[in-house]
């Protein structure tokens, strides 16, 4: 090749869309890869960790998991949106299946958060009677009221009112913007749930102080047993009180744009509705990096998984058979086990 086309090739300038669109990529790519593997570590800890196996956990296994569905299968068609001008040319059924999954594992994640609050405020304020119908039987009840309730707030649009496809010359996927279903999703997979849970964690932190109090005026022994039980569940709670902060600020300028269009507002840009629905997004990838955080066991279960990996490599590379290594995995997943136990 000619030195002076080598000259051309190498000074030829990258569109400053081309850089932005490949910044947002990795941007995107990026979160939807850390809320993936945080969720899946959240799920595999409690499966695999005999001290997380409590039926209030369960209640954080759904939580993941809604968050996990939020990662695979919403956030993906979101970023092909984002990255195509919000152009989608994949079709109406894909669009009417992305969207009812979005509203569907969004309103789940919420909902697990409004249920794990109210077993956080039963468990702190009826520590004695709570304890004991605190079981695994009622925990998937409630796992499954919440998806119910989440799947009846995306299927009319799926059934009857139709999402906006926008037109064959510029075709685009959105929500129904039906005011009188903006103001039923919305109340039902935001604004009531906030309230409950505001509610609730009020409540919380007046038994708290009353906890507390009774503490300090407890003497050591069987009689303050119940008060050490409380104060393990408060501890629990501070963690979720975390989660909730971040939840609200996370969604909160979202749902405040989902009602603008339908109330016949002034439209906002397009980057304020994207940028408030990644902020949604976001927390889904946010509850695990909490729980690693503030939640002790969490903290050693997900450690104990990230050196798995690399403990079964180191063993499988001193030995020959496929056995051994399948071996290797299951004595050190006992060890882990008994470790923790040992440290209940």
């Amino acid at each position: 090749m000619p030195p002076s086309k080598q000259w051309h090739l190498r000074r030829r300038p990258v569109h400053p869309a081309t850089l932005s669109a490949l910044a947002l990529s990795l941007c995107l790519g990026a979160l939807i890869g850390a809320t993936a593997v945080g969720n899946a570590l959240v799920c595999l800890s409690v499966c695999l960790v005999r001290r997380l196996r409590h039926p209030s956990n369960h209640l954080l296994v759904s939580l993941a998991a809604s968050d996990l569905c939020v990662a695979l299968l919403v956030m993906p068609p979101a970023m092909y949106l984002e990255l195509s001008g919000h152009r989608w040319d994949l079709g109406r059924a894909a669009c009417d299946a992305w969207v009812s999954m979005d509203v569907a594992s969004c309103t789940a994640s919420i909902l697990n958060l409004c249920m794990i609050s109210v077993d956080r405020y039963l468990a702190i304020t009826r520590p004695l009677t709570y304890g004991v119908r605190r079981t695994a039987r009622r925990a998937w009840a409630c796992i499954a009221a919440v998806w119910l309730l989440a799947a009846l707030i995306s299927v009319p649009p799926l059934l009857v009112l139709g999402n906006e496809h926008g037109t064959p010359d510029s075709p685009t996927c959105l929500v129904c913007q039906h005011l009188a279903y903006q103001l039923y999703a919305t109340l039902g997979a935001f604004y009531i749930p906030l309230a409950v849970m505001l509610f609730v964690y009020w409540r919380i932190h007046r038994a708290a102080k009353k906890v507390i109090e009774a503490e300090h005026r407890a003497r050591p022994g069987p009689r303050s047993r119940s008060l050490r039980v409380v104060l393990r569940e408060r501890k629990a709670s501070i963690t979720l009180g975390i989660i909730l902060t971040a939840f609200t600020a996370c969604w909160l300028p979202f749902f405040a744009l989902a009602l603008v269009r339908p109330l016949g507002g002034k439209p906002l840009p397009e980057v304020a509705h994207s940028f408030a629905l990644w902020l949604g997004y976001a927390n889904s990838a946010l509850n695990p990096v909490i729980y690693v955080t503030f939640h002790h066991d969490f903290r050693r279960a997900f450690r104990d998984l990230l050196c798995l990996r690399c403990q079964t490599q180191a063993s499988g590379s001193s030995t020959t058979g496929g056995g051994s290594s399948s071996g290797t995995v299951r004595q050190l997943l006992g060890s882990r086990d008994n470790h923790l136990n040992s440290l209940a």
